[in-house]
């Protein structure tokens, strides 16, 4: 798709293609990571070592850290 191509779409148009391209994205990026940990575990069964991978990275949220 070229910029021409891109300038041509109505503005309706344009909203479904960014939709669509946000929900490829997503899909991209949550098989790569799947592709990761599927890896990741592989290598560490290779090596006799348990691995457990759940949950999500950084910080919790001020209402998860309020609650506890």
């Amino acid at each position: 798709m070229t910029q021409e191509m891109v300038k041509a779409l109505s503005d309706g148009e344009l909203v479904q293609v960014i939709a669509w391209a946000q929900g490829e994205q997503k899909t991209r990026t949550e098989r790569r990571k799947q592709e990761t940990i599927a890896k990741i575990k592989e290598l560490a069964k290779s090596i006799e070592v348990g691995v457990k991978i759940e949950g999500q990275r950084g910080r919790p949220s001020k209402q998860a850290v309020n609650s506890q």
